[in-house]
């Protein structure tokens, strides 16, 4: 006879393996998307290159960050005290915001989650510091543009930061915690061989450098970050040059680096990207 006791519990057996279940689509969702369905790469002729010495740099719209296994049981002990205990904890899938601002996609509880602060159903389009009345919002694409502005400029290469992002072609309903949103988009993107802005309003330019992210996500405490770099010819769009540079570390970054206020995950961001970066642009053929 199966009492309500056991009924519970096989219920909590089928939810746990319902969550592995999403947690590992996750996981081939983010393999898929860094091995395989990628635009081939174009590289510019060497002896082009040289003629561009004044570049627009533009940040493309960066995806929330993935973690997995999801940190809830670390963030809220009692969530796995009470899983074990077959009691049931609603949760449910959510951005939220570490005390840093880096925006996650991963489980909160229904009522006040202390350390996922700012909670909310789709992120707020993120803006840069230059634009007028905004402030900055931490986002790894805008550290990857500041370090573009830095590394070109220390090498005679007159740099300049766009005054706003590149968006994804995405509904704002569709900027949730649903990664495959993001993922999608985010090829779309890659794969277009004409810029859908108009650079040609931006005066003395003999370039458009557009740079995002693919894979950004921390796995078993472990990071992969993907960076992926567009260059446009502002007077007819066309994309003279698109590469994509990937890095895996196995230092463990799990999600202690999180906290206060983000600053050591932060800082591993920068290091990586900063390499990445300077990768990306050699195989354009500057160098750097």
């Amino acid at each position: 006879m199966q009492t309500s006791s056991d009924r519970r519990v096989h219920a909590n057996g089928r939810s746990s393996f319902n969550a592995r279940l999403i947690n590992l689509s996750f996981i081939v969702a983010s393999a898929f998307l860094v091995n395989g369905c990628w635009a081939p790469a174009i590289k510019p002729p060497i002896s082009e290159i040289g003629k561009l010495t004044t570049i627009l740099i533009v940040p493309l719209e960066s995806p929330p960050l993935e973690i997995s296994p999801d940190p809830i049981a670390d963030r809220i002990p009692a969530y796995a005290h009470y899983r074990n205990m077959a009691i049931d904890f609603p949760v449910e899938q959510k951005l939220y915001k570490t005390s840093g601002d880096v925006v996650v996609a991963g489980l909160v509880i229904q009522s006040d989650d202390a350390d996922a602060v700012s909670i909310q159903d789709k992120p707020v389009r993120p803006s840069l510091a230059n634009s007028p009345g905004a402030s900055q919002t931490w986002t790894p694409s805008l550290i990857l543009a500041q370090q573009a502005l830095t590394q070109l400029t220390e090498h005679n290469i007159k740099a300049s930061l766009s005054r706003e992002y590149f968006y994804l072609a995405m509904d704002d309903a569709d900027r949730n915690a649903q990664l495959s949103h993001w993922h999608e988009a985010t090829l779309a993107w890659y794969e277009q061989n004409t810029a859908t802005a108009n650079y040609q309003s931006y005066a003395g330019i003999d370039a458009v450098l557009q740079l995002g992210l693919g894979s950004y996500r921390i796995f078993a405490g472990q990071m992969s970050l993907q960076m992926l770099m567009k260059l446009i010819d502002p007077h007819t769009g066309q994309v003279i040059g698109r590469t994509r540079v990937n890095a895996y570390t196995t230092e463990n970054v799990g999600e202690t680096t999180l906290i206060r206020d983000s600053a050591a995950f932060k800082q591993r961001i920068a290091r990586i990207s900063s390499q990445l970066l300077s990768q990306g642009l050699r195989e354009f053929g500057w160098r750097l």
